[in-house]
């Protein structure tokens, strides 16, 4: 554990920070001994330099006082002024060597003093060496002159003997920088070795961690691309465009990531460069524009909603942008489905509210309430409806079992109580029905249904009431309805039974005396006798045909027992061939699509076809040859604007239409009521039974039957079959 934490702090950046700080002082400091040493070994060398410059001055300073002395002997000597002249000569360039060496030993002390000293001896050997000039004569001595050559003698060894000291002193002045430039020659290439290698080792440490550090933020940079690519946001970076007055004007797209295309189908490398006004021109709306400039000269966080259309869609984004780095960093969020949702819900809250406000109506209509039944405690909460039921207002008194019990009637207080009691024992869902005593006094009946639930750990019985008090008087009406329609449908089954026989049988025995009176007695009649029996005879067939079409009508009952799968083109090729006299004797035509499968009563639906081919063939058009045609299609129910009971979502339509006589369309829906008829019987014959037949046949199918027509035209039946 301690091995992870030297090594987390040794890869840490402050490490490599002090680190690198503490390479540079101690590279400065040695660099700063190292010049120190190079600067002193430069001082030893000019030092061992002037020691060597002094003491050549010093031997070229005593020579020269020699051949001053040799000079001026020879002068004085031989008596030739020559040897004056190279002691003048002698003495000038003495003189400036002994100023140039005074110089030179400015820094040194000792050699000042012995100058000092050498000085004046130098002035005492030229005034002997002057006095002595004239006294000496060839071939002959003189006291006097001895004395001062002497002198010049004594003063000569003084100077000598202070060269000897001047060059033992910088003899050893020089053994002393020889030694210190030795040591310096020696340490100075070492410490330059070592600085060498410091420096190579410390970079080459340096370089490998730079390298490492760049790699590490090579691979963050990419991570942070990845990651910027991969967002789901648009992420782009802008640069201010300034005017000729320095002033922000604009932005430059400097990056953009693949959102851009993603949202607003731009493509980023296409938005590099450019300004944002010309690529965002949305922008410009709601002065978005100056709030980004403010932003980047604020150096503040701005964030708004915009909306943006792309290609005819709405989209809603939600931007943040931050002023960074001498530009503005903006990143934009796709909102949509946050506010399409946020949409949805204030949508769906407002039809909750609207659905609660009709909820709350429609217990109102439907008299229904609610209620909440604590077994426990006996305690209870109930719905305002439910207050307004008991003809009380909401919340006018706490509800309980005892209070409720007050408004029970009393006649069914004890089926209540025993209701309650089987409720609680077999805790399972009943209806049950009883009376109430409202506040006002009115009586009304109740049909409540309630089931137990836990509710915060305690047994609790929900459940709803209604007010049943009309459709109970509705269910009394109904009641007494349906015995007088039994009634009825008895009396309806004895008028059946009276028309198929007790009417029929005088029927047939009239036809029968007349046909009797037709073959035996007619011709004994008179003209005026014999119309009036045909017209007798005529009679009693119409009242025939009625009487026949009449109980067909009252037999076509609404029961399904006998529905079956009937193809429709076979009924109508057998109603074909019934009539197939009829249409050959008319030179009529009937042609029909492809007709489908049915449920249906195949009996009725021959009938129907049968009744509708044969009305096209009546009202026929006695110019033109009758044409019918039958075609079929399928519908949905939505494309039926007719009204009538749909018991499946398509509906076969089955469409006749004939070139007859047609009709006034104002009379569409009167030709299929019973007895109607739009024509006198001297024109047509009929009952006016036939029509209302089909119209009760295609009803007890779930059907819808129509009509169309115009004078002169022809007609069209349009039918609608549940497929």
């Amino acid at each position: 554990m301690d091995f992870k934490i030297f090594r987390r702090i040794a890869q840490s950046p402050v490490v490599d920070r002090i680190a690198l700080a503490l390479a540079i002082v101690l590279l400065l400091f040695i660099t700063t001994v190292l010049f120190k040493q190079i600067r002193d070994l430069e001082v030893s060398a000019e030092m061992v330099s002037h020691s060597l410059t002094v003491d050549k001055e010093i031997n070229k300073l005593f020579t020269q006082y020699d051949l001053m002395e040799s000079a001026e002997f020879r002068s004085v000597i031989l008596k030739d002024s020559t040897f004056e002249e190279s002691y003048i000569d002698h003495k000038l360039q003495n003189d400036r060597t002994f100023d140039r060496l005074y110089g030179l030993v400015k820094e040194m002390p000792y050699h000042r003093r012995n100058l000092d000293t050498v000085s004046k001896l130098k002035d005492s050997l030229h005034t002997t060496l002057t006095a002595l000039h004239g006294k000496v004569k060839p071939m002959e001595a003189d006291s006097t002159a001895m004395v001062y050559v002497e002198r010049a003698a004594s003063i000569l060894k003084k100077l000598r003997g202070f060269k000897r000291n001047m060059l033992a002193n910088n003899e050893n002045f020089l053994q002393d920088k020889l030694v210190t430039y030795r040591r310096l020659t020696f340490l100075t290439p070492l410490t330059t070795l070592f600085l060498a290698l410091f420096s190579i080792v410390m970079f080459t440490i340096a370089f490998f961690r730079l390298r490492r550090h760049k790699n590490k933020i090579q691979t963050s940079e990419a991570l942070l691309q990845n990651i910027v690519q991969s967002t789901d946001n648009i992420m782009n970076y802008y640069e201010p465009i300034y005017d000729s007055n320095a002033k922000v004007i604009d932005f430059r797209v400097a990056f953009a990531n693949i959102c851009n295309r993603d949202y607003l189908n731009l493509e980023p490398d296409e938005l590099l460069g450019k300004p944002i006004t010309e690529v965002f021109p949305f922008i410009l709306k709601n002065n978005e524009l100056h709030r980004m400039i403010d932003c980047f000269l604020e150096n503040k966080t701005i964030d708004f909603e915009r909306q943006v259309t792309v290609e005819g869609q709405q989209f809603w984004f939600h931007t943040f942008v931050r002023a960074m780095d001498g530009g503005i960093l903006e990143v934009v969020r796709n909102n949509t489905e946050e506010y399409n949702a946020k949409e949805k819900l204030l949508r769906a809250n407002q039809e909750l509210e609207v659905q609660n406000f009709i909820m709350s109506e429609a217990k109102k209509v439907a008299k229904i309430g609610s209620y909440t039944w604590y077994l426990d405690t006996g305690e209870a909460e109930i719905s305002e409806n439910y207050y307004r039921i008991l003809g009380c207002e909401p919340n006018e008194f706490k509800p309980s079992l005892e209070r409720y019990r007050s408004f029970v009637h009393p006649d069914d207080l004890k089926q209540y109580d025993e209701y309650g009691e089987w409720h609680r024992a077999k805790k399972e869902p009943r209806d049950h029905t009883y009376r109430i005593i409202s506040k006002s006094g009115e009586v009304k009946h109740i049909r409540t249904k309630g089931q137990f639930i836990q509710k915060d750990g305690r047994t609790v019985m929900i459940g709803v009431v209604q007010d049943v008090s009309d459709q109970i008087a509705a269910e009394n009406t109904l009641r007494i309805k349906n015995f007088e329609l039994e009634r009825s449908n008895v009396e309806l089954e004895s008028f059946n039974r009276v028309v198929s026989h007790d009417l029929q049988e005088p029927l047939r025995k009239i036809q029968m005396f007349i046909s009797r009176i037709d073959g035996e007695e007619k011709n004994k009649l008179s003209e005026r006798g014999r119309v009036y029996f045909d017209r007798i005879d005529k009679v009693a067939a119409r009242m025939q045909s009625l009487i026949r079409n009449l109980l067909n009508y009252s037999r076509i009952d609404s029961t399904h027992d006998d529905f079956e799968v009937v193809d429709l083109n076979s009924v109508m090729k057998k109603v074909s061939e019934e009539n197939a006299e009829r249409i050959k004797a008319e030179d009529a035509e009937i042609v029909w699509d492809n007709l489908p499968m049915v449920h249906g009563v195949g009996f009725q639906l021959e009938q129907l076809f049968g009744n509708l081919v044969s009305n096209s063939l009546k009202y026929r058009n006695p110019k033109v040859a009758p044409k019918i045609r039958v075609a079929s299609e399928m519908v949905g129910n939505d494309q039926i604007a007719e009204e009538f009971l749909k018991p499946s979502k398509h509906c076969f339509k089955i469409t006749f239409s004939d070139n007859g006589i047609g009709f006034d369309d104002t009379n569409a829906k009167k030709i299929f009521e019973v007895f109607q008829r739009l024509h006198s019987k001297n024109q047509y014959s009929g009952t006016g039974i036939g029509l209302a037949i089909c119209k009760k046949i295609v009803e007890n199918h779930h059907g819808y039957i129509q009509a169309s027509g115009k004078k002169g035209k022809g007609s069209v039946f349009t039918i609608y079959l549940p497929a």
